[in-house]
């Protein structure tokens, strides 16, 4: 007997009973009860909470606020409701639920829906927004252009401290224009594309960190700017299961704090690549599209950017039976990847992949960045994106040095252009001015290596991180934003890194560059970064 076959005799008796129920009590609360032929008032349904839900989606699909639907249920927490759990749709709106699809399951609690701002109406209807996860009424009404007192008069509510993420929420009444006095450009809103000047921050790694502790390190540092460069193989252990669990409180955390953040998509899970033995791109690129949607629906309204993969001409980062090492591959993951964005946080810039900076082209193991650069803008693929990235790297060279003079103790990785961190920088505009492309650089990675604080002594290949102390790191990076801050042609500027020495999958190379020593202790450069004024 199978399982239908097991649950008829049930449902026969659920039925039978609720009919006489119906007949001798006009108030039951099964969700199809007969009613008397009196009661004008529909009773309230009922709904079992399913895989992938949230208590906002469940509200819009019966036509209620997420407000209503908690007060309903007795609910402190909307994001806290679980699978199995019956709900109880207030009654006064219900309308039959239209069919669900399950979205992928999720390990953690998803996040409450974060559309940022107002949606266009036709006249005559109201226009509203979501409550973000972490607003206040106050910061709720600066972003969408009104006051405080406006938005408690058109949604009558009674205690203003109270909120609930989620909740749609008149700002204007039938299609009115903003209050006089309210800020029409939001503070913490992502400038439009290309307006991104100037700006001071950090990259880093949450991979095995307390992120709690993270946030408040990162915003200590006074940057405005954070990258978080993601690991995709712990955020999606298997195909559409996800545990997004430590990001959100990075993300959250750091959002509220007013810091702009920019996402790097990297590190294909293994169940996505035939190829193993190094790091490399999904074989199909559509599963990468699929999980940036997923990231860009998620953090809409927190994230202002995302960057699609990292130093994509080197072997080792871009390993593939299916694709390649070119411009071509990168091109077309980059196409979809930025698609998938786009439709799922319009608001949000996507740029170039930042390129390893390497004069060496022997089309298996490197591509020269600068060739590598003008074959993305011959393909329109530069033009496309809303930025393009630069890894301007110092090595042992001050920032101010120019190529090819040796400094002092200095032996090895002078002799080329791609050794130094301003001519990296000249030689990306000059290509972007080639190109008619007279938007900032995005430097995604700046930084001067020391080996004093490392596990382990470089071996030849990072031999330049011996020639160069933790004092000079640290004068180094300060410089380095300052020259870029005098430069008309930079924009946000990230300095690499703050945590690779505790970040359990880094390269061991990339410790020499971080600006936590292997003991978790501040290098001068850490102290540096953090003394310079905003």
């Amino acid at each position: 007997m199978n399982g239908l076959q097991r649950l008829l005799p049930r449902l026969l008796f659920v039925a039978i009973a609720a009919f006489v129920l119906g007949l001798t009590s006009p108030h039951t609360g099964t969700a199809q009860a007969t009613q008397t032929p009196t009661s004008t008032t529909p009773e309230p349904q009922t709904y079992v909470v399913r895989t992938g839900d949230t208590l906002s989606r469940i509200a819009r699909q019966f036509n209620v606020t997420t407000t209503d639907l908690a007060r309903a249920n007795d609910i402190g927490n909307p994001d806290n409701i679980r699978v199995g759990q019956r709900l109880v749709i207030p009654a006064a709106n219900a309308t039959p639920p239209a069919a669900i699809t399950p979205t992928p399951t999720l390990t953690a609690n998803p996040a409450p829906t974060t559309t940022p701002d107002s949606t266009a109406a036709p006249s005559g209807t109201p226009i509203t927004a979501v409550v973000l996860a972490g607003d206040t009424l106050s910061r709720f009404a600066q972003r969408n252009g009104t006051t405080v007192q406006e938005v408690v008069r058109l949604n009558d509510i009674a205690n203003p401290n109270l909120i609930v993420a989620g909740t749609r929420l008149i700002i204007r009444a039938e299609g009115g224009t903003p209050a006089p006095d309210a800020t029409t450009t939001p503070p913490d809103a992502p400038a439009a594309p290309d307006a991104y000047g100037y700006g001071r921050g950090i990259s880093l790694s949450i991979t095995g960190q307390d992120p709690a502790q993270l946030v408040q390190t990162a915003i200590s540092l006074n940057v405005e700017w954070v990258k978080l460069d993601l690991d995709w193989r712990t955020l999606e252990p298997q195909p559409e299961t996800y545990d997004f669990a430590a990001l959100d409180t990075v993300v959250f955390g750091l959002s509220d704090a007013r810091l702009k953040l920019l996402l790097t998509l990297d590190n294909t899970p293994s169940w996505a690549r035939a190829a193993q033995l190094e790091d490399g791109p999904p074989d199909d690129f559509a599963v990468l599209a699929r999980f940036a949607a997923v990231l860009a629906e998620r953090y809409a309204g927190r994230v202002a950017a995302y960057q699609i993969w990292n130093e994509p001409n080197l072997r080792r980062e871009w390993f593939s039976e299916a694709h390649p090492i070119s411009a071509d591959s990168y091109a077309a993951l980059f196409t979809q990847a930025q698609a998938a964005i786009r439709a799922a946080d319009p608001q949000a810039l996507v740029i170039l992949a930042g390129l390893a900076p390497t004069g060496f082209n022997d089309g298996v193991n490197a591509l020269n960045d600068r060739l590598y650069l003008q074959a993305l803008y011959d393909l329109g693929v530069a033009e496309s994106a809303d930025g393009v990235a630069v890894h301007a790297l110092g090595f042992a060279n001050p920032p101010e040095a120019r190529c090819c003079q040796a400094a002092d103790g200095v032996l090895t990785h002078f002799e080329n252009r791609s050794f130094y961190f301003r001519d990296t920088l000249d030689d990306y505009h000059a290509i972007a001015e080639a190109n008619a492309d007279d938007r900032p650089l995005w430097v995604t990675r700046a930084g001067w290596a020391t080996a004093e604080g490392a596990p382990s002594a470089p071996n030849a290949d990072f031999v330049y991180a011996t020639y160069t102390d933790s004092l000079e790191q640290a004068a180094y990076v300060v410089s380095a934003f300052e020259v870029a801050q005098q430069m008309k042609y930079v924009g946000p500027m990230f300095a690499y890194t703050l945590n690779a020495c505790q970040t359990p999958d880094a390269r061991p190379e990339a410790c020499y560059f971080s600006l936590l020593d292997a003991d978790g202790l501040p290098r001068a450069a850490f102290n540096a970064l953090k003394a310079m004024p905003r």
